[in-house]
């Protein structure tokens, strides 16, 4: 007995210093896992084929928090429900904000956004501009208008499709001729003909009157309405455009016609406009803000 109780005594401290050893790998082993799911990256950099989760906010004209700019997308909740931020005309509200995650190389985001993140880490900002061609490329018309002497015709026939596209809350009824306010401001009377397959739209405002057609903080667009006969015709006037550089380029306008504008810059008596997105061949600048790295 005496013997077994020695050979006892002699396995406990190599048994103790065994279940030390492992207890202290095993709290190592945890604290690593810890630190790399929940604690990412001190050091470790973004590279070609990281899966990354950011933060970004995409402006036009200046980066953010610069002077003129104009908020286009953000996945920051703080910012998209700031009323006090602008926002771009085709500004969308979101139901919910979560981070941006994408693959670095997949090419599902646009490439120079992709590549901003390469060589840095967790909790690093970047400022990034893109050109036209480096940002949504698409096909887009420039045209030119003068801010007087614009004409329309005073009647007009389209589609019932296309008047029920251009007013979808003016109820046509047979033979029954119905007054509503145009896109022009204009107020204006349809009637359906063509056995209800196209409308007829007279357009009458009154001369000298002016029409609001746009309001965007102190940024108005009216038309005023000149003379009405075979022909309508009207100034366009802008009041208070911001300019954001010398050129005569201000923050875009958008005007909901037949077919929606965006007023790009005025020069004189010239008005320049684009369609399309207003987002599309726009120079665009982002934040980014890394916020996990796998």
């Amino acid at each position: 007995m005496t013997g077994e109780n020695t050979a006892k005594k002699d396995r406990d401290p190599i048994f103790t210093v065994c279940l030390a050893i492992f207890l202290v790998a095993a709290v190592i082993a945890l604290g690593s896992f810890v630190v790399k799911e929940y604690f990412p990256s001190g050091d470790a950099t973004a590279s070609t084929g990281d899966t990354v989760t950011v933060d970004y906010v995409g402006t036009y004209y200046a980066a953010y928090d610069e002077e003129y700019a104009v908020v286009f997308d953000t996945n920051i909740s703080s910012i998209g429900n700031d009323d006090d931020i602008q926002k771009s005309n085709d500004w969308t509200e979101k139901s919910s904000y979560k981070g941006l995650t994408f693959k670095i190389g997949s090419k599902t985001m646009l490439e120079g956004f992709e590549n901003a993140v390469i060589g840095h880490k967790v909790g690093d900002t970047i400022n990034i501009y893109l050109s036209a061609s480096e940002g949504y490329v698409g096909p887009s018309t420039e045209g030119k208008m003068n801010a007087t002497g614009n004409e329309i015709d005073s009647t007009q026939y389209v589609s019932k499709k296309q008047f029920s596209e251009l007013y979808p809350d003016v109820k046509l009824e047979e033979g029954k001729a119905i007054v509503f306010d145009s896109k022009y401001g204009f107020p204006a009377q349809a009637l359906l003909t063509d056995s209800g397959r196209a409308v007829l739209v007279t357009y009458f405002p009154v001369t000298g009157e002016t029409y609001e057609v746009y309001k965007q903080g102190e940024t108005t667009v009216s038309f005023k309405a000149n003379s009405v006969g075979e022909k309508l015709n009207f100034d366009i006037i802008i009041k208070n455009p911001v300019k954001v550089d010398s050129d005569g380029h201000i923050q875009m306008i958008k005007l909901e016609l037949e077919e929606d504008i965006y007023i790009t810059s005025i020069s004189g008596n010239e008005i320049t406009y684009k369609t399309g997105s207003e987002k599309i061949n726009e120079p665009l600048f982002f934040q980014i803000k890394i916020t996990n790295i796998e």
